[in-house]
């Protein structure tokens, strides 16, 4: 109850470690043999000290030195802190020596330039510590202030591209079913039933910030099952699988995009066969999946292809920074991509 009253109340927080901290220098004095009444009065023109340093630390500092204009700064600066030290020099000269330590002999230049100045050497070191903690207290609160501020804008980014990844998938997939029903195929009830899925694991399980991988695969037969029922026997399909998937978490609908962006190609080749290759592996602790299709034969527009695999990139650069490779080439009529991701430092 205490300690959580002295975190909230900052003006508490502020007077005890001025009292703390002035303690520390009257106790040095003490070491050196000065009597503590007498140590303790010495100090107390450092209570005229502290509202400069308020001034110095809470408006002179971030609003030149913040700004880089040094020169304002220091012309500012350098006549506040004489004043300053002009200020402890009267405290001392007409209260503090005569009247609570009864030393009544100071010297006649007491009140001179180079001794007023020699006490603004004096305060500059005396504000060392407590503006060098200040400094970095604020430095590690705007390091953790723009740090959160970054990752509210990544998790903002990222809802942003998972709420593109169902209506980019329901477009193709819709496209998919259209294709079907032009041919009056008795399969497109079937195709519906597997849409269903899909959709269904895009909803609730692509939500999650992490899933089996084992799902994710089964996720991907389910789409390659209803591309299966779109291409009918002009579809040859070989899809390898290498490692042990069990127990493996991964980040919602990251391979799907590039199984898409192969079929994607193929549906633009009007007639003949298609060939595509997928194979995924898994090898201590790196997930990588990698497609070969061969690249469209149609003139038609292709503006929008595309949309999913940049979605994907972009995802990737958020969830997986710096933790994987996104490849894609297009070479001898065939369309290239491998992707791996490092799902285990």
């Amino acid at each position: 109850m205490i300690t959580s009253f002295f975190l909230k109340n900052r003006i508490l927080k502020h007077i005890l470690f001025w009292i703390f901290y002035l303690l520390i220098w009257v106790l040095m004095d003490v070491m050196y043999g000065i009597p503590f009444t007498k140590a303790f009065y010495n100090y107390l023109g450092c209570l005229i000290e502290i509202p400069f340093y308020y001034v110095h630390m809470y408006y002179l500092w971030p609003k030149y030195i913040g700004n880089k204009r040094y020169l304002p700064y220091f012309l500012i600066f350098i006549p506040l802190l004489l004043i300053n030290a002009l200020l402890v020099r009267l405290s001392q000269y007409y209260f503090i020596y005569p009247v609570l330590l009864n030393v009544s002999d100071l010297p006649n230049d007491y009140l001179s330039f180079s001794r007023i100045l020699s006490l603004a050497r004096s305060i500059l070191l005396w504000f060392g510590p407590p503006t060098a903690i200040k400094i970095l207290r604020d430095y590690y609160e705007n390091k953790i202030r723009l740090e959160k501020v970054q990752n509210e804008q990544k998790t903002s980014e990222l809802n942003f591209l998972r709420s593109q990844v169902n209506p980019h998938f329901l477009f193709n997939t819709l496209n998919n079913l259209y294709s079907l029903s032009l041919k009056g195929s008795k399969k497109t009830p079937e195709a519906l039933l597997q849409l269903s899925n899909l959709l269904s694991y895009t909803l609730y399980e692509g939500a999650e910030d992490k899933i089996s991988l084992e799902k994710e695969i089964q996720h991907l037969n389910d789409y390659i099952e209803l591309e299966k029922l779109r291409f009918g026997n002009r579809l040859h399909l070989k899809m390898e699988m290498d490692g042990d998937f069990n127990n493996i978490m991964i980040t919602p609908l990251i391979l799907i995009p590039v199984v898409e962006n192969a079929f994607k190609h193929c549906s633009l080749n009007e007639r003949g066969d298609v060939d595509i290759y997928i194979k995924i592996a898994f090898d201590k602790g790196d997930l990588c999946i990698k497609t070969i299709n061969p690249v469209a034969n149609s003139k038609k527009d292709n503006t929008k292809h595309g949309i999913g695999v940049q979605n994907l990139s972009k995802r990737l650069e958020i969830i997986y920074p710096q933790r994987h490779t996104f490849r894609l080439e297009e070479r001898n009529h065939k369309f290239y991509v491998d992707l791996c991701i490092q799902l285990y430092n």
